[in-house]
């Protein structure tokens, strides 16, 4: 009894099918069992010279291990990706990435001296930068208090009673260059609106509508293209955006 018990437990495993109508059908779920396949981890890098560094570096391993070509993939102006062909599973290894994690800018309102700082450290010297600079240093707050800073040295000085201000017409709009992408390519110029309020608190707002991301993914777009030539050239490496 218990002979045939397992007879039957086992019978119950086996895949049956069945003809109907002309079509095969099958009383079990089928599923393809894949080989284990050790697949790489993504290395996350902060500039683009570290993922030249590494295509040129790895590029016969990977092309003996799934082929060639190599793509790298413009995403935006702070992410790149490095991807390959499928291999026999139709799986890509994606080997590589390349995040811009540098948010030295960011549009907005900042206080005067907070904005001279930052016209100096975090953005590329343009017409409009000095401008810009020469006019916050002009600027006189509530208390009294007149400063004069070019972002080299600083003048201040204390009046009592009430001060009067020259009155001054500002660009609406002024074009500069803040880092907003990786450092190793050209960071581009754009429009901003400017407005001061009434504490001397200074607001920069993007005016391009964008445009300045096209930009910067084309200019990554031109670095790959000439780190790499030699290995685009001979069919090794895609770039893309």
């Amino acid at each position: 009894m218990l002979k045939e018990a397992f007879q039957y437990l086992v019978s119950l495993k086996e895949n049956k099918t069945y003809e109907i109508d002309g079509i095969t059908y099958s009383d079990h779920d089928l599923h393809l069992i894949e080989a284990p396949v050790y697949r790489r981890s993504t290395m996350e890098f902060g500039s683009l010279d570290a993922i030249v560094k590494m295509v040129r570096t790895e590029l016969t391993e990977i092309n003996d291990l799934i082929g060639i070509p190599i793509f790298i993939h413009v995403e935006d102006h702070k992410n790149v990706s490095v991807f390959t062909r499928t291999d026999i599973q139709e799986k890509r290894l994606f080997p590589y990435k390349a995040v811009c994690n540098d948010t030295a800018f960011s549009e907005g309102w900042r206080k005067q001296q907070n904005a001279i700082i930052e016209l100096r450290s975090r953005f590329i010297p343009t017409p409009d930068t000095e401008y810009l600079i020469g006019l916050i240093s002009r600027i006189n707050n509530e208390s009294g208090i007149q400063s004069n800073d070019n972002g080299v040295s600083q003048t201040v000085t204390v009046r009592s009673g009430v001060s009067l201000m020259a009155s001054e017409t500002i660009k609406p709009r002024i074009c500069l260059k803040p880092f907003r992408t990786f450092r190793e390519v050209p960071q581009p110029e754009s429009e901003f609106i400017l407005r001061l309020d009434d504490d001397g608190s200074i607001g920069l707002f993007e005016a391009d509508g964008g445009v300045w991301k096209m930009e910067a993914k084309d200019n990554i777009m031109a670095y790959f293209n000439d780190e790499l030539s030699d290995e685009i050239e001979d069919g090794l490496v895609v770039v893309m955006v």
